[in-house]
Formats: structure tokens, sequence, C-alpha cells
């Protein structure tokens, strides 16, 4: 979970008109091209008008796929329900079944610090029953949210781009797919069991965590740097400055799970769905790059994948 927010959050980007990861399908057996667009996810997504090559592939193609169906309010209620599930702890236990007095004591030091308010206090009682590794995701969604607010180009303002996709393909009368599904409930019971077995390791690195506390608070804030700088290539449309990047190079191989595992799974979807249809797949840049990335993926099973330039 902290790789996801973290991950989410170093690539939200302020995005210029000429700004865009599109890319066009051909080969491997197509009769006529499927499109990419790597997203942003919280970039506007009012933006799409104002590229009309995206608005040309929009066009020529029938369906379209996305992570998960950004448009629908109970779809996301159900995420936000699935991670709630998996994180929790079983049986009723709280935090404070789990912790030790002194390392409740370390805790409880800098979450009072960090938010103002006491982990016994009675309005924490939701966070009493989380796993220990949600505390050092919590901490760190908060230092990157303070480090963004002081840079104008990673705001994030308007319905994000994947949710204005699905909803202009639905308005047409597009298919639409996922690429990824929310788990079942036994699925998210075996999770939760799985995690719930590492739990000493759980409260190991808790403890690593807040003994490096401020070390770990200048990570954060120099990943939001790194962000900024990142944001350039979106601003100039240069893919392969991001393709590699050394910083998104070593995000993707510490989030496998994140990353490479989920593209091995969306890869079959994706060319089955080109087969069928001219199809427009819209997801989070991260997944194009690298060499377990989309677009090399795509490369070695024949088809042919080029980035269209912004005139």
């Amino acid at each position: 979970m902290k790789k996801t927010i973290l991950t989410t959050l170093l690539v939200i980007a302020a995005i210029t008109v000429n700004a865009q990861f599109l890319f066009r399908i051909n080969g491997g057996g197509l009769q006529k091209p499927s499109y990419i667009l790597g997203s942003v996810h919280t970039m506007p997504g009012a933006i799409l008008d104002s590229i009309p090559e995206f608005v040309k592939a929009e066009a020529e193609c029938q369906q379209l796929y996305a992570e998960l169906d950004l448009s629908s309010q109970q779809q996301m209620n159900e995420v936000k329900t699935a991670g709630q599930q998996a994180t929790t702890l079983p049986d009723g236990k709280t935090i404070f079944d789990v912790l030790k007095p002194e390392q409740l004591d370390a805790l409880n030091y800098r979450f009072k610090e960090t938010f103002q308010v006491s982990l016994t206090d009675s309005a924490m009682k939701a966070t009493w029953n989380y796993q220990p590794f949600v505390f050092p995701t919590t901490f760190a969604m908060i230092f990157t949210l303070t480090e963004m607010q002081k840079h104008p180009e990673l705001t994030m303002t308007g319905m994000p781009l994947d949710a204005v996709c699905i909803t202009r393909a639905k308005e047409r009368g597009m298919t639409f797919g996922q690429l990824d599904q929310v788990q079942s409930q036994d699925s998210l019971t075996k999770l939760r069991d799985t995690w719930m077995e590492n739990i000493d390791s759980q409260v190991d690195s808790l403890m690593s965590f807040l003994e490096h506390f401020d070390e770990r608070k200048q990570q954060a804030v120099d990943e939001v740097l790194q962000a900024v700088t990142v944001a350039k290539y979106w601003k100039i449309g240069d893919y392969n400055s991001f393709d590699t990047d050394a910083f998104w190079i070593s995000q993707l191989e510490k989030s496998p799970a994140l990353f490479k595992q989920r593209n091995e799974k969306w890869m079959p979807k994706i060319t089955s769905a080109m087969q069928q249809t001219p199809t427009l797949f819209v997801f989070g840049a991260g997944h194009l790059i690298g060499k377990d990335g989309i677009v090399n993926k795509l490369r070695e099973a024949g088809y042919q994948v080029e980035q269209i330039k912004t005139n």
C-alpha cells in the first residue's frame, strides 16, 4: 500500500496542452491500429479536447480499456472497502493488541507530532484496528502531500483524465473493459491472513520507520522534488527521458507487484482486445516504461509501437 500511495503521488504533474504519452500499435496481425494513452491519474480530463491527436485516435477506436471504472462511484466505494478489509486486523484486534507499551509510546509520540492528536483519543478509534504497515504509509502520505503544496506544478485540479476517458467512451457507446478487478472477499481474507502471518515483520518495519523518522520524512520530500523533474518530461512530451529516468526505473524495481506483475496480467487482455477491434487503452504512464513495461512487452510480442508526437 505504501508503494501504491507514493507512486501515485509521484506522478502528479501539471500538464500543458502539448503533453501526452500517446502511442499507436500496429502489426501483429492487426487490421487497424489500437492506441495507448499513458496517464497521470490526477491530470484534468478537460485537456483531452486540446490534443487533436488523441481526439483522432479516440474516434478510430470501438472500445476502451482502463485500469478500473473510475467513473463508477459504486466501484470506487468497493475499491475503498476492499482496501479497508485487506488492511485491518482480524477478530476485533487493535493496534494496542499488537504493539508493546514502549512501541505504542514511540508510535503515539510521532502520531501526535504529525497529526496534532493522540492515537488514544477516541476520535482516532478508526485507526486502532489497522495493521502496523498502514501507519508508515499514512505518515509518508502526509509528508508527501505537505511538500506537494509547495509546488504549484503538482496541483490536482479537475475531473481526472482516466475518469473522463471512461465517461466519454460510455457516452459514445463504446465497449468498456477493465484491466484490473476488485478482489473477491475470499481473496481479501487470504491476503489479510498472509499479511498477518508476517505481523512481527510489520512491527519491526514500523519501529524502524519511527527510529529513522526524520530520514523517512526527508525521503518523501526528495521524492516530491523528483516528481517535479518528471513533470518536465510531461510538459514537453519527452517520453525517452522518462523511459530512462534512473529514479523511475528504481521505483519499478522496488514495486514489482504494482508494475511488473500487473503488466503481466494485463498483456493477455490487451492483445486479445486489440485482435477483436481497434481499442484505446488508458492506464498509468509508469506501466509503459522499462524492460517489463507494456511498450516493450508489446514489441517483444511482435507489435509495432510508436509514440505519436504533438504537432
